[in-house]
């Protein structure tokens, strides 16, 4: 039995010592796999959470997963270095505290022509946005121009020092302030200008809803440094009752029967008012407030104003206290953050409108084309087949040169090429030399200029492209397609001349029998929308007809053209003009579509095409503008930098190609090695743009400079407003 046991005993050791190991090794991988999970991140929940439609609760918590912000104390690295991710995914560094009191002196909402005959009292309540982003709403109260919400203080969470907040007021026809609102006015004022814990109380000014353009930054920085009632764009607020009415009614058709050609037309307030509220719900609502604030920027801009004229949407009183939610240290990172915005610059509150504009969205995608297509692909296109036709023998023999010249030297290569790049440049300086060089059927200006440089091309497809435009901006319609490019064939004779002009070529497609235009003096008439020279648009204000002219006469029709926007660098900058009928072409108009009759999905596809579109025409406009600048010597520094560099390039090369001994060689060594550190440089920043260490250095520097302008000033730096205690009438206007 003992020899049997100390048999036993070291076999069961060893299971024993076996066992321990395996648990020991299934404990560390337990524990490796522990550590290589991701830990659960600290998370804090919203003020303001977004809420599930349904009310379902399994619903809600994962909303409330997806909104929750982890904690900004812990993660305020990122704001350094992924400051868009920051941005949305941290917690607040601050919380604003905000309590609606009231409202006075909203502005009546006229949204049908009911209302407009008898009056109609706003039901308002006010969303508050942060960053455009709804947070949340206040109660309604009907039927009040001076509501009185006495909403409880509220909480809204502020991540970014720079965020905007917007409170919006609205006129409700319904019961849940989800549909059939109507905006009134809405004021905006940024975090970054409001002291940390200190109780700001007042009254703020209300835009009108047409001032709703643009970005929010803008529009706070203009509207801080000057009310509306200053800026003078008036807004009549008259109610009219049902007797008031029928005694307008009649005095108007009154002073219709009896007004003369020379007396102006005396508007009512409360017309003036319906104009206005049609114009913010229907249709153009872009072009026509463009159009009232470069009006309200003029001196004494209300010396004319009509009686009980309003100068604003009404005033808000709120109480504002901002309170910060981690340290004052943790909080300097907050302004490396930038924070998200939307642009509305030509879709003005278009949910609201009972019917869908895509007038501006049309315009807006016809500009890009003819800025970067017509202005820009179409040129270079011209510029090559004018090259390669030898329509000059002077630039079309020096580039033959530097291509031969490479058989017996590369520097002579160089010294050419660099040559003929310095005289286009000084040829693009002259018109006679750069509009040859750069027009074609496509870009030539609808005139007798135009015409001849078309002709100049020798080109059928090029005069068939002019002939398809000019019948386009008249209106017309083509029966036979075939019959114009045979037509188009005969209008040049010998080496690009002209038997005709430009005048008698547009008569003689009038009465051509595969081509159908519209009858009468002029294809224009006034609120037409239009082009001039086939680039700026705007609209008809006036057509003036003299009778001394001879009726072919181009100069007979005199037309008044509004302008929608300020022209670019390379435009004229008038806001207004006078041009022949020629002059003036009709541009693509879409009429308003009835929103009920348009599908969602097509509404949130002119949504999205409207945000990339203005992105575009905000990026890549301004380029294209700055290019053609300098290649029209509008920038004469630096075209002349560029050219003096490239005759010094040409030079160096010949003096090389000459004298092997020369200097030069070093020269062109120098020269090589700077184009290779420049072209390094260029490419180091497109590789590491989006690296981590270079948004760690931009976010560095975008805090050191926001703490360096820190200006927390508010409410004396506000324009916009007033003290509790003042009176709607105590700030006077500008004279």
């Amino acid at each position: 039995m003992g020899c049997g046991g100390s048999k036993d005993a070291p076999a069961r050791t060893v299971q024993a010592m076996e066992s321990d190991a395996q648990g020991r090794q299934a404990s560390e991988r337990e524990r490796l796999m522990e550590e290589g999970k991701p830990k659960e991140a600290t998370t804090v929940k919203a003020s303001q959470p977004l809420i599930a439609k349904s009310g379902n609760k399994d619903t809600q918590k994962i909303i409330d997963k997806i909104q929750n912000g982890e904690d900004f104390e812990t993660n305020k690295w990122r704001c350094l270095h992924s400051p868009d991710f920051a941005y949305y995914g941290l917690s607040p560094f601050a919380q604003l505290e905000v309590e609606i009191v009231e409202a006075r002196k909203l502005i009546p909402s006229v949204t049908s022509g009911f209302e407009s005959y008898v009056g109609d009292e706003p039901d308002g309540f006010v969303k508050v946005f942060v960053d455009d982003t709804f947070k949340y709403s206040t109660r309604c109260i009907n039927n009040d121009r001076n509501p009185k919400w006495q909403d409880q203080r509220r909480v809204v969470d502020i991540v970014a020092d720079r965020s905007i907040v917007r409170l919006h007021v609205y006129d409700s026809d319904s019961t849940d302030n989800s549909t059939l609102i109507d905006p009134i006015g809405f004021v905006e004022f940024c975090i970054g200008d409001i002291p940390f814990d200190h109780d700001i109380e007042g009254w703020l000014e209300l835009r009108f809803p047409g001032n709703l353009q643009g970005y929010n930054t803008d529009r706070y920085a203009e509207h801080m440094a000057m009310r509306e009632e200053e800026r003078g764009t008036h807004m009549p607020t008259t109610r009219l009752g049902k007797d008031k009415g029928k005694e307008a009614d009649k005095n108007d058709k009154n002073a219709k029967n009896s007004k003369k050609d020379d007396v102006p037309e005396v508007v009512e307030p409360a017309d003036l008012y319906k104009v206005e509220a049609q114009v913010i719900r229907e249709s153009v609502a872009n072009r026509m407030f463009k159009r009232l604030r470069r009006a309200g920027t003029k001196a004494n801009p209300n010396a004319d104003a009509p009686p009980n004229t309003q100068f604003n949407a009404g005033e808000i009183h709120v109480k504002l206290k901002l309170v910060r939610c981690v340290s004052e240290n943790t909080a300097l990172f907050a302004k490396a953050l930038v924070p998200s915005c939307t642009s509305f610059a030509s879709f003005i509150q278009e949910e609201f409108l009972p019917k869908l504009d895509v007038q501006e969205l049309l315009d807006d995608t016809l500009d890009l084309k003819i800025e970067i297509v017509d202005e820009m692909l179409f040129a270079v296109y011209a510029f090559t087949c004018y090259v390669l036709a030898w329509r000059s023998i002077i630039v079309s023999g020096l580039l033959f040169i530097a291509v031969l010249s490479g058989v017996k030297s590369s520097m002579l290569v160089y010294a050419f090429w660099h040559l003929w790049m310095a005289m286009i440049l000084v040829l693009l300086k002259f018109d006679n030399w750069r509009l040859p060089m750069t027009t074609n059927g496509q870009n030539a200006p609808l005139n007798e200029e135009g015409f001849r440089f078309v002709a100049r091309c020798r080109d059928v497809y090029e005069m068939h492209a002019y002939l398809l435009r000019m019948i386009a901006s008249r209106s017309g319609s083509i029966n036979s397609m075939q019959e114009l490019l045979h037509f188009s064939g005969t209008i040049v004779q010998g080496d690009g001349e002209l038997s005709v002009t430009f005048d008698e070529l547009l008569k003689a497609l009038r009465d051509l029998w595969f081509l159908e235009f519209p009858k009468g003096v002029t294809h224009l008439e006034v609120n037409s929308l239009v082009r001039v020279h086939d680039r700026r648009r705007g609209t008809v204000t006036k057509i003036e007809t003299n009778r001394k002219v001879p009726a072919s006469s181009p100069h007979r029709q005199q037309i008044h053209v509004l302008f929608d926007e300020e022209g670019s660098a390379t435009m004229d900058s008038t806001l207004d003009g006078v041009y022949d009928d020629w002059d003036v072409s009709l541009r693509p108009s879409v009429p308003a579509i009835p929103r009920f009759l348009v599908p969602q999905t097509i509404l949130s596809l002119v949504a999205t095409l409207q945000l990339e579109v203005d992105t575009y025409k905000k990026t890549i406009l301004p380029v294209a503008d700055s290019i053609r600048e300098f290649f029209r010597w509008r920038k004469p520094k630096w075209m002349a930098l560029v050219l003096s560099l490239l005759l010094f390039r040409s030079y160096v090369s010949f003096e090389g190609f000459l004298d092997e001994n020369s200097w030069c060689h070093f020269a062109l060594k120098v020269m090589t090695v700077i184009r290779n550190v420049v072209v390094g440089v260029l490419i180091i920043v497109v590789l590491f743009g989006q690296a981590r260490i270079w948004k760690v250095g931009r976010g560095l520097v975008m805090l050191a400079v926001n703490k360096i302008s820190e200006n927390r000033k508010a409410p004396t730096c506000w324009a916009f407003y007033k003290d509790h205690t003042e009176a709607y009438f105590a700030k006077k206007k500008a004279e």
